[in-house]
């Protein structure tokens, strides 16, 4: 089971491997807040061009995302498509649930998908 830093690791690599693939990443203002069901509650926060991944839980998340640390490394590896997880009801959605569409877009450009 995948912890926080692991998790943190993660993010900054596909954000990393991202920025070429999505320039508009550098206007984002986005921050997303999730919640382990067995590991606890961090969030991703983008801002400016820059990339936060922190622990605990954000004031104002545009959405909170809600999955087990085994879920979330599936999408995180490409193992599941993030929006399959949220058909089969793996990964909850509250907020704004049409703009985890660009976190998905981060994910899979981070990962080389298109």
């Amino acid at each position: 089971m995948a912890g926080f830093e692991e998790f943190k690791k993660r993010f900054e690599e596909l954000y990393n491997n991202a920025l070429s693939r999505l320039p508009e990443l550098q206007g984002w203002n986005k921050t997303y807040q999730i919640i382990l069901e067995d590991d606890g509650k961090f969030y991703v926060s983008i801002k400016n061009g820059r990339l936060e991944v922190a622990e605990g839980e954000h004031p104002s998340p545009i959405a909170t995302l809600q999955a087990t640390s085994e879920v979330l490394s599936q999408i995180l590896s490409g193992e599941l498509d993030a929006m399959k997880a949220f058909m089969m009801r793996k990964i909850k959605i509250t907020g704004n649930v049409l703009d985890t569409i660009n976190l998905k877009k981060l994910i899979d450009a981070g990962l080389g998908k298109e």
